[in-house]
């Protein structure tokens, strides 16, 4: 599809909220509701213009059948906002796989990803990479330990990232060593 420039740079500081119902025992609707208007607040307290609302009405929903994402992704091929906005990344998708696929997507169209409760930032190489070991995270054990705890999967992400770094320089450092000794 073809992106409209000149409406893609007005619509810079418009964005969308995605939202769906994510949880059974919740009552139909609520917790959309509740979704939408926290983050509709938080976009206008930062000056940002909310212009679009997606609502998908359950979680039973598979992606293939969302036909509030559909016309997200449509919206958003036209130009029609820069952002998305949700409450956290589970909210637009449980699945990992899908979650990167989504975000691909909307980066083809320029539109940057935002969740309200996971900090991630997929402009720069490092935010990318954690960004794809949080959707990683989303298929594993670590999911569950993060929730139940309270910690933020973008947290957990950070820090499988700095242990791989510690690792590889250790192993780096032991590499270094073996090669210094005499034979």
């Amino acid at each position: 599809m073809k992106i409209n420039l000149d409406t893609t740079q007005n619509n810079h500081n418009k964005v969308a909220v995605y939202t769906r119902n994510t949880s059974m025992t919740q009552p139909y609707e609520y917790h959309i509701h509740r979704d939408v208007q926290t983050v509709i607040a938080k976009c206008e307290r930062a000056g940002l213009e909310v212009n679009r609302v997606y609502r998908e009405p359950s979680s039973l929903i598979t992606g293939k059948e969302r036909s509030e994402l559909k016309k997200m992704l449509i919206d958003a091929s036209e130009g029609h906002f820069g952002s998305v906005v949700v409450s956290d990344v589970f909210t637009l998708s449980p699945d990992g796989e899908e979650l990167l696929e989504i975000e691909r997507e909307l980066a083809r169209y320029d539109v940057e990803l935002f969740s309200l409760k996971e900090y991630f930032d997929t402009s720069t190489e490092e935010g990318l990479r954690e960004f794809k070991c949080m959707c990683k995270l989303l298929n594993t054990k670590h999911l569950r330990l993060a929730a139940m705890q309270g910690v933020p999967l973008s947290l957990v992400a950070r820090w499988l990232i700095e242990d791989e770094n510690k690792k590889g320089g250790e192993r780096d450092a032991e590499l270094s060593e073996a090669k210094n000794r005499p034979a």
